[in-house]
């Protein structure tokens, strides 16, 4: 026992082969990997996107404050202009509001601010522009202030009143102040100061799209980049999905296919695939081995012709149940030898025993091993053929005119000495219908002068 126990283990160790379980963790651990590089990957592309984006969004805070201020200038000089020349209120009004409420110049800043550091060129031009534009609203306060001065009005708004008159100004007659005022908001001076406020708002839009162009075409090859990366491993993906299941379908489902058509041929399986089916197929082996033996054990025990050798009817007929419960295709020969009365009538029953021996041994060596071969009566013999169709009808033949060959120098010189044999064939294993069969077929044998085989066919049932 313990040396068999050896033996299994032996066999176990020597076995070798690609271990699915480990082969399958392998790629998970893999595809895990793959899975986390894309991850990274994607965090990267998305915080690119949204550097992108911001960039982008950068600009338009830029373009958009840049635009306010030099909208909030130009109206605010309208504003100035129109009260200065029509010395209409509603002007001086209009002009407080927007510095004072709705204040669109220091929104444009803040809004910047949010989006710019400190160290921005356009943030910095931007801040020079706001500069130029408060110079430009203190000179238009100025010029409204000598407009009210202009018209004699005692009913300033307070932030017009803060505005004091310069003495220089304080006592030139009423035209000329009309004209100081026109000056203030029409002259070089002021024209200057509007040209600086649009170069500065200019260079501000220059500036930060020169930026975003830079941020974008760096963000662009890092997009790019990253995206080949990514095509790279969905790649890798795919192909470690094509060959995990080429890997199982050629060490799994192949050989279990194999197994499976070997175990309906009740064939010993073949050892291939992975570890684990070369385990399957040994076990089953042994087990199939262990089976096999008991089979021979049983025949053994059967009884055999006491003198031929040969199995006898006994053992004839547990084989054709066997047959019959395997339902295996089989080739059912009935095997008659020729001329028995005359030869123990001529050599005495001596001789009789002696034909019948050399026939057993005949056939013994002609066919197959695995082929069972017995004497069913006086000088009647049959056999089985398992796993035998009607494609080996030929090689049937050929057996049989080589034994009836060898019959004619057998020992002692007993003459003459022949067989007749009618042979049927059974896709189910054994029934009393291919028996009935192989007999019709022996009959015509014999019908047509004996020493010969006839395959049973369909057409003699309907022979008279």
């Amino acid at each position: 026992m313990q040396e068999e126990n050896n033996g299994n283990t032996s066999k176990e160790k020597s076995l070798t082969g690609i271990n699915i379980q480990a082969l399958n963790l392998f790629f998970i651990i893999l595809t895990a990997i793959v899975f986390c590089f894309i991850l990274v990957i994607s965090t990267t592309v998305n915080n690119r996107f949204h550097a992108v984006e911001n960039a982008i969004n950068k600009f338009i805070i830029c373009e958009q404050s840049s635009e306010l201020i030099k909208e909030s200038a130009n109206y605010l000089t309208d504003q100035a202009r129109l009260f200065v020349v029509t010395h209409k209120e509603i002007y001086v009004h209009s002009y407080l509001d927007e510095i004072i409420n709705t204040k669109r110049q220091q929104k444009a800043l803040e809004n910047l601010e949010e989006v710019c550091s400190e160290k921005d060129l356009a943030l910095q031009r931007l801040k020079i522009a706001m500069e130029q534009a408060n110079s430009l609203i203190n000179m238009e306060l100025y010029a409204i202030r000598l407009a009210y001065k202009v018209m004699g009005s005692n009913n300033l708004p307070e932030r017009i009143r803060e505005i004091q008159i310069r003495a220089i100004d304080e006592d030139i007659p009423k035209e000329q102040l009309h004209e100081i005022a026109l000056n203030n908001l029409f002259g070089e001076g002021y024209l200057i100061y509007k040209t600086r406020i649009n170069e500065n708002c200019r260079l501000t839009i220059n500036a930060i799209e020169q930026q975003i162009k830079d941020e974008l075409n760096i963000n662009a090859d890092e997009l790019g980049a990253n995206i080949r990366r990514l095509r790279i491993l969905f790649f890798v993906l795919l192909l470690i999905n094509v060959i995990l299941f080429i890997a199982f379908a050629y060490l799994v489902i192949l050989p279990l296919e194999k197994f499976k058509a070997s175990i309906a041929n009740d064939e010993k399986l073949n050892v291939i695939g992975s570890l684990e089916c070369k385990h399957l197929a040994e076990s089953y082996n042994e087990i199939y081995e262990l089976k096999a033996q008991n089979e021979r054990s049983l025949l053994k025990k059967a009884e055999y012709d006491a003198l031929t050798g040969i199995l006898n009817r006994r053992a004839f007929d547990q084989i054709c149940t066997t047959s019959a419960e395997k339902k295996h295709p089989i080739a059912l020969l009935l095997i008659d030898m020729d001329n028995f009365k005359y030869i123990n009538d001529n050599f005495g029953h001596a001789g009789g025993d002696v034909a019948l021996k050399e026939l057993a041994r005949i056939l013994t060596e002609t066919f197959r091993a695995e082929d069972y071969i017995a004497r069913i009566g006086g000088d009647e013999f049959a056999a089985i053929l398992p796993n035998c169709t009607v494609k080996a009808a030929r090689i049937i033949k050929k057996k049989i005119l080589t034994a009836n060959e060898k019959l004619l120098s057998i020992q002692d010189n007993i003459k003459p000495v022949s067989i007749s044999v009618g042979v049927a064939f059974g896709a189910e294993g054994f029934s009393e219908d291919l028996f009935k069969k192989a007999d019709k077929a022996l009959y015509i044998v014999k019908e047509k002068g004996k020493r010969g085989c006839e395959i049973y066919e369909e057409n003699y049932a309907t022979e008279k």
